[in-house]
């Protein structure tokens, strides 16, 4: 039966990694770290329930890795198509890795500007899970943000590791991703929502795993 992967992590949790969708979770040894998976035999169905039930096992295996590659929706494989895949990639995961160690993710959607209110959004980019995690882990923001998020992006810099920006599209709004030190998290929440509270078109989401910030190696 093949493995449907929720993530990778640099290390196996330090604790049993609980369940799945539907069975139990195991940590299984993949070239350059290590895949959090169960065993199924078909991809859930793209449904709220399921889409939110991924993103809280996502989110707790997060808080209980160091460094998490959140893997997207529907990856069901074998284990070793899980391997030719990762195959000679340990340097582009250690990097990786080491980008988002100890880190996580805060979202800002200017409202109004394009695309739905949140409408398709996962844990990576609004409060509650949906349909993004596809959307946010094929995320390749090399755009520069716009004169409107310069009041969000001045204020926050001294707390901001790495940033990406995402135009809005016919379903999501114009969105800026920070990715933050778990350390700074109470400092930039509270930042943040000053900000989003005077500026009624913004809105701040997180901390959430770094959904944009992870390649695609799956």
């Amino acid at each position: 039966m093949p493995w449907y992967v929720f993530a990778l992590v640099d290390r196996p949790p330090a604790s049993r990694p609980g369940r799945g969708l539907s069975g139990a979770l195991a940590a299984r040894r993949v070239p350059g770290g290590f895949a959090i998976a169960e065993r199924r035999a078909d991809v859930p169905p793209i449904e709220f329930d399921a889409l939110r039930a991924h993103d809280a096992i996502v989110t707790r295996i997060a808080a209980a890795s160091p460094a998490i590659l959140p893997v997207r929706y529907g990856t069901l494989l074998e284990l070793e198509e899980i391997e030719e895949a990762l195959a000679e990639r340990e340097e582009e995961m250690a990097e990786a890795f080491d980008a988002v160690r100890g880190r996580v993710q805060f979202t800002w959607r200017r409202q109004g500007a394009g695309g739905a209110r949140g409408a398709g959004a996962a844990r990576g980019a609004a409060g509650a899970a949906v349909s993004g995690t596809a959307y946010l882990r094929s995320v390749a923001a090399k755009s520069v943000p716009p004169a409107a998020f310069r009041a969000v992006r001045g204020k926050l810099r001294p707390l901001v590791v790495s940033e990406r920006y995402q135009p809005a599209t016919a379903s999501v709004p114009a969105s800026l991703y920070h990715l933050v030190d778990r350390d700074s998290v109470e400092r930039y929440g509270l930042v943040a929502r000053k900000l989003a509270a005077s500026t009624p078109t913004f809105r701040v989401t997180g901390p959430f795993p770094p959904f944009a910030f992870t390649p695609e190696l799956l």
